[in-house]
């Protein structure tokens, strides 16, 4: 019998098993169906771990009970965050308000949450699959049976290859097939029993990192609802042809997302033109809000500005001059070295402007309709990246089922949930990491004080 099972060893689980031993649990036990642990922590930031953000607001956070999000951050703020690592050892670097281990380097702080988890004796156990969970207690006094797969080495095996024998093929015996040295294994089934439950096992996103939503149907046995997952910060899909003429193109923009009139979104940042649409993290941070878009009205469009530190007028201005300065030479080279090639072509084919005609020739109306077209370019979107592309899951177990200062469950007692599986996403920053480590360690804390 455990004391305290967690089942996902990411960061809310690392977090969570740290903090529940610092708690005075009796037992925890991680479970972790990789072979190792935090391995989606290991290329978070390209590797760097972006943690935390100086900038903690609500507003940075995303979920069908914005309620929630208050609380929690009331419970886990910045500061909380930094108090939490400098006590695992790991020191922080700012790059204006987004937070870095100093070492810049994602496996160092997975390194030293193992670290802690080690001299605290937290159990852990990888290479382990959850196959399904139930209640065999009652709904005042639960108790959770875990039931478990992992595959074990038996032996290693080698044959040799049949062949000619000094040249005299007499010397072989048969002709078996060659089998190179390989592990056999075996599957061993087994049941854990626990006092206390954490759900930690991620969503969907990054599905080669291990997530695969398996914590959801865990989720729904026990009687929680679960919001429709689905891919956050991610890329954005059009079907215009143009798209596949500018691919590869970097740019600074400034990306703006209406629903008819209203603005939804805007923000700044570099644009990554691809052959299937747009990337980046400016594109990243709306994803969500296009697909909410699409889903509600089956359509959304999007605006991008290439010059977002130019007022319209201003380089309407600028244009009309450069166009007396130069009435010579061709429309071709009116935007020459002031955007990418590729970007230029798509431009102009947009805008219909007349490449082989001199400036001179060219009307000062269709340079404005050329400046326009610079501040206010439509992107129809047609869908979002799918979870392969995603770097977090939106949707997820309701947080209206959950309590925000323990993140225990307000429907089975001792049941708690921590991280991407619940209903909160952040935007790119740290935030999502923030909230991992934060819902971590607020479970771990209830579950280690929880003796009843």
């Amino acid at each position: 019998m455990q004391d305290c099972v967690i089942i996902g060893g990411g960061a809310a689980g690392m977090a969570a098993a740290i903090a529940a031993k610092r708690s005075c649990a009796q037992s925890v036990l991680l479970i972790e169906k990789n072979d190792s642990l935090g391995k989606k922590l290991k290329q978070t930031g390209n590797g760097r771990c972006n943690f935390t953000n100086r900038n903690m607001q609500a507003s940075c956070f995303r979920s069908e009970s914005p309620s929630f999000i208050e609380a929690f951050l009331k419970e886990f703020s910045y500061e909380d965050s930094l108090r939490f690592f400098h006590s695992v050892g790991v020191l922080e670097k700012l790059r204006g308000d987004y937070v870095y281990p100093h070492s810049d380097q994602a496996k160092s702080l997975v390194f030293s949450l193992e670290n802690a988890m080690r001299e605290l004796g937290v159990d852990r156990m990888c290479s382990t699959e959850v196959k399904a969970i139930r209640n065999s207690g009652n709904k005042e006094k639960p108790l959770f049976e875990i039931s478990c797969c992992t595959e074990e080495e038996l032996k290693k095996e080698k044959a040799l290859k049949p062949g000619k024998a000094f040249g005299k093929e007499k010397f072989l015996k048969d002709d078996k097939v060659f089998k190179a040295e390989k592990n056999l294994k075996q599957e061993r089934t087994f049941k854990i029993q626990a006092k206390k439950l954490l759900l930690c096992t991620g969503g969907l996103a990054m599905p080669s990192s291990g997530s695969t939503g398996e914590g959801y149907r865990f989720a729904e046995a026990l009687g929680h609802t679960v919001l429709s997952p689905f891919p956050s910060l991610c890329p954005i899909y059009t079907e215009e042809k143009f798209v596949k003429a500018w691919a590869g193109v970097r740019v600074d923009t400034e990306l703006s997302l209406f629903e008819g009139e209203k603005l939804l979104f805007r923000d700044r940042g570099e644009l990554q033109c691809t052959e299937y649409g747009i990337s980046g993290i400016v594109v990243f941070q709306c994803s969500r809000l296009v697909h909410e878009l699409l889903e509600k009205n089956g359509k959304a469009m999007l605006s991008l500005s290439f010059f977002p530190e130019f007022k319209e007028e201003e380089f309407l201005s600028f244009l009309l001059k450069r166009k007396e300065e130069r009435s010579a030479q061709y429309g071709r080279d009116f935007l020459l070295a002031l955007l990418p090639d590729k970007l230029v072509s798509v431009l102009f084919q947009k805008a219909h402007f007349p490449v082989d005609k001199t400036l001179s020739e060219i009307s000062k109306d269709k340079i404005g309709e050329l400046c326009r077209l610079l501040f206010h370019f439509p992107f129809k979107a047609s869908k979002i990246a799918d979870f392969t592309k995603a770097q977090c899951t939106a949707g997820g177990i309701s947080v209206s089922e959950v309590y925000p200062e323990s993140m225990e469950s307000k429907l089975c007692p001792k049941l708690y949930f921590a991280g991407e599986i619940l209903d909160v996403d952040g935007l790119c920053g740290g935030y999502n990491l923030h909230f991992a480590f934060g819902s971590g360690i607020l479970s771990g804390r209830a579950m280690g004080r929880r003796n009843d």
